[in-house]
């Protein structure tokens, strides 16, 4: 038996009856996309082979490759989703997935190592970030979208180069590559980063947290309000304690969250969707006014 459903990133994803289990089918068909996908699932065999508390990874059985495409077999998880695991959950289930986040984020920041990042890895990423924007046909005439990118421009040339974990992070760590089992949280599309840092998690979690980014892509009803409230208390903790802790969160964690959402609005395409980036990023720029 096999079902198949659509992924995010563009592959297919394929729920598949084999060996008296269910098992998830992920691959493409696009060359290009072939060596990606394959660091990917690399990715993921290299973090399920690690402990973490309450953090799980879906094991993968095999990874299946031609020139022309890639196939990778892996453990299917009964679960829920995180907007139907927000609306059921209580004050301690929330507390529980704080506190599982931060350990996790922990043992990535003890697996890395402290490294400086040269100033250009930030200045190239802007120029290509730059490239995309005005080669895009959905904003290349946008000159809203066009002077945010300008002004970004400045904000990243006045980085430098900046010391922070380096060395392990999930890559994409946002509410919808979780998937939630009771108290046991399970991490799925693993991704590569132009910066392997942990504070690259540390963005991504806090673009669902601070800026509800995965609602954009639900589909069916929710509890908007409620789901604001948990998301806002998540944000609030998880932001407390890494602030507490390391100074390379207070000091990169604003520039790099302004450099990820300008990655995610050089793809756009919906009108919504692009609206929504620019007003995110036109708030983040007003801090350095």
């Amino acid at each position: 038996m096999k079902l198949d459903i659509q992924g995010h990133s563009g592959c297919d994803i394929a729920i598949v009856y084999e060996d008296n289990e269910l098992h998830i089918h992920k691959s493409t068909h696009d060359a290009g996309y072939v060596p990606r996908l394959v660091n990917q699932a690399n990715k993921q065999i290299a973090a399920s082979n690690r402990e973490y508390q309450n953090i799980r990874v879906p094991k993968v059985f095999a990874v299946e490759q031609t020139d022309s495409d890639a196939v990778i077999k892996m453990e299917y998880i009964y679960s829920k989703n995180y907007v139907e695991y927000f609306e059921n959950a209580g004050f301690e289930q929330i507390k529980y997935l704080i506190g599982a986040i931060e350990y996790f984020i922990d043992l990535e920041i003890n697996a890395s190592t402290m490294q400086t990042v040269p100033s250009h890895i930030l200045t190239d990423k802007m120029a290509d970030v730059a490239r995309k924007v005005a080669n895009n046909a959905h904003l290349k005439d946008d000159r809203e979208a066009l002077e945010l990118v300008n002004r970004s421009q400045a904000v990243m040339d006045g980085v430098g180069d900046m010391v922070m974990p380096v060395g392990t992070c999930h890559g994409d760590l946002t509410f919808s590559n979780i998937l939630f089992n009771g108290n046991n949280y399970y991490l799925i599309d693993f991704l590569d980063s132009f910066i392997e840092s942990p504070l690259l998690d540390i963005v991504k979690i806090r673009q669902d947290t601070a800026y509800l980014w995965s609602t954009l892509m639900y589909n069916k009803p929710f509890d908007k309000v409620r789901l604001s409230i948990v998301s806002e208390k998540i944000d609030k903790a998880i932001d407390e304690y890494f602030t507490s802790r390391y100074q390379w969160y207070r000091q990169y964690y604003m520039p790099l969250q302004l450099m990820n959402f300008l990655r995610i609005l050089q793809y756009g395409h919906d009108e919504k969707v692009i609206a929504y980036i620019k007003r995110v990023i036109a708030g983040q720029l007003e801090s350095y006014n």
